[in-house]
């Protein structure tokens, strides 16, 4: 059976709210080495581990991420009330330096982080980034940038970000000029767009989100090496017994 890499998508998002300091915790017990988070800005420029541009699906009220301070966003909780209920009312808001503290304890640990194409709603593309680069520059060795933004993705490189890895819509972006000016290290992908019947693929492809470890094996099979997945406990487990 082919060998492959499990990630940590959004921390242990099957158990425990997603893109909070808890569920990477957590996942890091189960023996996690790999992690995928998003980050994006708040009105004043601070960066937040955060998925959606809004806050209804997470923390049960309205509002923009992008529109409110880093003040206003600490005053509520991403729960996910219409998931977990009242269990984990009052978990707070992630900062990025809180989960950079968290890296700084696990350097074994490997860090695939999203840049939200949202950000670009209220800061320039170089701005973002460079909010998010002095953020996470203690942790440099542990951290890979993401997006589905290859602008943002340029301009990380352009200052001095190597660590780099696009989010593909489509298959046939693996060969575009755009992403191969990058020289990524990763490329990531939802399994579905990989065609059929394909094999010997990038080593370095990471696919998105796999939770049944049937499904990792076959595509283990098929070639691919890294797999997120919101249940890494459960997954991590069946794989060990493989």
């Amino acid at each position: 059976m082919p060998h492959f890499e499990l990630i940590g998508h959004r921390g242990y998002p099957a158990r425990y709210p997603e893109n909070t300091l808890l569920g990477f915790e957590q996942a890091i017990e189960a023996g996690a080495r790999y992690l995928e988070c998003d980050v994006q800005l708040s009105a004043d420029g601070i960066p937040f581990v955060f998925h959606d541009r809004t806050l209804d699906r997470l923390c049960g009220v309205e509002g923009a991420i992008h529109q409110l301070s880093a003040e206003q966003l600490e005053r509520h909780s991403p729960y996910i009330p219409q998931r977990f209920g009242q269990r984990f009312r009052g978990i707070p808001m992630l900062r990025v330096e809180r989960l950079v503290a968290l890296l700084k304890q696990h350097p074994e640990v490997t860090l695939f982080l999203e840049l939200k194409r949202g950000m670009l709603r209220s800061h320039s593309p170089q701005s973002a980034v460079a909010k998010i680069i002095a953020a996470i520059e203690i942790v440099r060795p542990q951290v890979v940038l993401i997006s589905f933004s290859i602008k943002m993705l340029a301009c990380a490189q352009q200052q001095g970000w190597s660590r780099l890895a696009p989010v593909l819509t489509q298959w046939y972006q693996l060969q575009q000029r755009s992403t191969l000016k990058l020289n990524p290290e990763w490329l990531f992908l939802d399994y579905l767009k990989i065609p059929p019947n394909c094999r010997s693929l990038s080593p370095k492809l990471a696919v998105y989100e796999v939770s049944d470890i049937s499904d990792a094996q076959a595509l283990a099979q098929q070639g691919v090496c890294w797999i997120e997945t919101d249940s890494i406990a459960e997954m991590l487990a069946a794989r060990s017994g493989l």
